[in-house]
């Protein structure tokens, strides 16, 4: 037992003899490695914070596309109302103005034929009527001229406001596909916005742990040789505590061992 106790009392004697040369080692090497660690969440941060600009920035880009995708369906709903208006002023022009007018035409062609016999009756007397009636186009020709080139404007008319009718109910279905494309876009918009807006926060802690690192750095000697003052200490209470114990078991062997008698 005395020589393990004197073992003991030696590695404690060792040990606490080999510390105070540790710091030498050890604060180049920890302070080089805080210091690669605080560099490398700096540029950790600096590219997350990049990175949540670039998103941020993407974010309003989505959003205002959104905007103007809600405008252009807006302008298309307030438009349908002028198309079908547009389209009802047509189908009445052609189907009762146009049509009207056609059939007035005919009743006017009837009597410009009979002013055309008339004027031609008194032509024939013009030494005593003073009247000379010989156009190149005579008043029913030129009226039936015209009957005949508004005959198949009702029609086109009416065609053309069945387009615009048409026109005008697909408006619905764009507006629609639209307002839809409108709400996915404002949707990725808020999510790449709280993505971005998460990562600033993540580079913000990033920078912070950097700091932190910085700061230990500084404080590392202190640290370091604080630590070795008090495992110098608590090797000096082992070294006491051995001591005692060898000297105290000696004493107390010595005590309980029995002296040999002399015959």
């Amino acid at each position: 037992m005395r020589i393990l106790g004197m073992l003991g009392i030696a590695a404690s004697l060792i040990l606490a003899a080999a510390l105070p040369f540790l710091p030498a080692r050890l604060i180049p090497s920890a302070t080089e490695l805080a210091l690669e660690v605080s560099e490398g969440l700096g540029d950790l941060s600096n590219s997350v914070a990049a990175t949540s600009s670039s998103l941020i920035s993407a974010s309003e880009v989505l959003e205002a596309a959104a905007t103007t995708i809600e405008k252009i369906s807006e302008t298309i709903k307030d438009t349908k109302p002028l198309l079908e208006s547009s389209a009802a002023i047509l189908e009445d022009v052609g189907e009762n103005t146009l049509k009207q007018t056609n059939r007035a035409l005919d009743t006017v062609q009837s009597a410009a034929q009979s002013v055309d016999r008339v004027l031609r009756g008194l032509a024939v007397f013009g030494a005593i009527t003073g009247i000379s009636y010989d156009p190149e186009r005579s008043l029913e020709q030129a009226v039936a001229d015209v009957a005949t080139g508004l005959k198949s404007l009702p029609d086109g008319l009416i065609e053309v406001s069945g387009k615009i009718y048409d026109t005008a109910e697909g408006f619905d279905t764009v507006s629609g596909e639209l307002d839809q494309t409108r709400g996915e876009l404002q949707g990725l918009s808020d999510e790449v916005r709280d993505l971005g807006e998460r990562l600033g926060t993540l580079s913000t802690t990033l920078e912070k742990q950097a700091m932190a690192l910085d700061q230990l750095v500084e404080r590392l000697p202190t640290l370091i040789w604080a630590s070795v003052v008090l495992m110098e200490l608590f090797l000096t209470g082992v070294l006491l505590a051995q001591a005692t114990a060898v000297v105290v078991g000696g004493r107390l062997y010595r005590e309980n061992t029995p002296v040999p008698s002399v015959a």
